[in-house]
């Protein structure tokens, strides 16, 4: 059978190599002028830069992390970010450092108050007690303990060569093609199709424009500083008024050794026609609107909506490969 993939991202080639294993014919076709998706990276000034924002891979899901040991070696960086707030630089997720560096324990309101109301107000563009208790809800509050990792996860690390090398190891074998107008997956000639883009683009629009949060990215080559380092992380968000959401110090995670590097900075927007979609924003009349699209989805039999873009809901990375291995059994 001839399967056309939309998507170079990690929901097009996992499933790209399920379906190739399964023996079928499969192509990848991709709108970028590279492949990876938003896990993407290249060297800047000899720093792995992650040109889309930090991307630190974390499951306790075995199946999705011997999947992926399959074609990369993981280092042993874990996550770790700290909190730029009134009160200074501070530990994240909220533990037991973080109220030894604040001086006392703090409350679970004076916790959102303090750490997620300006990130979270900034990141979506609405108030904080506008949001759905699906995205506050998640917010952990307190942890009892002094482990100041982002993620508890079992298994955690980034690929030793990058991401963008890990993919190519993915990718052997399967024929994919890059810069593809966005509109040219219409006119494939196949007898299956995975798609990995905008649901409300597939339909042309017929139920209305979905909403999506975007990023603006800078990237700036800077002395090498103190302030990141593998024990204080790689990672400073801003919680308060600022305008970029986090600063990140791309050499810390591959411990490159330079007398420089290339911090990162994002800017939450909202989604247009000129910049990229990254957040679903499923939630408000937007899930009124998916479900729609959703109808149209199961009444299309020759295509498999796949990944957090096609499916409208947020997916971690581990979350993305696993949608598709249970998809595609």
């Amino acid at each position: 059978m001839k399967i056309n993939i939309i998507g170079c991202g990690l929901s097009g080639v996992t499933a790209a190599i399920l379906l190739k294993e399964q023996g079928h014919d499969v192509e990848i076709f991709e709108s970028r002028e590279h492949i990876g998706g938003n896990c993407y990276d290249e060297k800047m000034d000899d720093v792995v830069v992650h040109k889309y924002g930090l991307h630190c891979f974390h499951t306790n899901d075995k199946e999705v992390w011997d999947f992926l040991n399959r074609y990369t070696k993981f280092n042993n960086h874990e996550l770790r970010a700290r909190a730029n707030t009134k009160l200074g630089l501070i530990s994240i997720p909220y533990n037991k450092k973080t109220a030894e560096q604040i001086g006392r324990d703090l409350t679970e309101e004076e916790i959102h108050e303090l750490i997620f109301k300006d990130y979270s107000e900034r990141h979506w563009g609405i108030p904080w007690n506008k949001l759905p208790k699906s995205i506050s809800g998640r917010v952990p509050t307190k942890r009892d303990s002094y482990d100041d990792r982002y993620s508890l996860d079992k298994y955690q690390g980034i690929p030793v060569n990058g991401y963008t090398e890990m993919f190519r190891n993915m990718l052997d074998g399967i024929k994919v093609n890059l810069g593809v107008g966005k509109d040219d997956y219409r006119k494939l000639k196949g007898d299956k199709m995975i798609y990995t883009g905008k649901p409300d683009d597939f339909f042309d629009y017929e139920f209305g424009r979905l909403e999506y949060r975007s990023l603006r990215f800078e990237h700036k080559k800077v002395s090498r500083s103190d302030l990141f380092s593998r024990k204080s992380g790689a990672q400073i968000n801003e919680c308060n008024n600022n305008t970029y959401n986090r600063t990140v110090d791309n050499s810390v995670f591959l411990d490159q050794q330079l007398p420089h590097t290339i911090l990162t900075r994002d800017y939450p927007e909202e989604h247009n026609d000129t910049n990229d979609p990254i957040y679903p924003k499923s939630f408000g009349g937007n899930i009124e609107m998916y479900n729609k699209y959703k109808e149209a989805i199961k009444a299309d039999t020759n295509t498999i909506f796949l990944g957090r873009l096609a499916t409208y809901k947020y997916l971690d990375m581990w979350m993305a490969i696993k949608q598709v291995m249970t998809k595609l059994k």
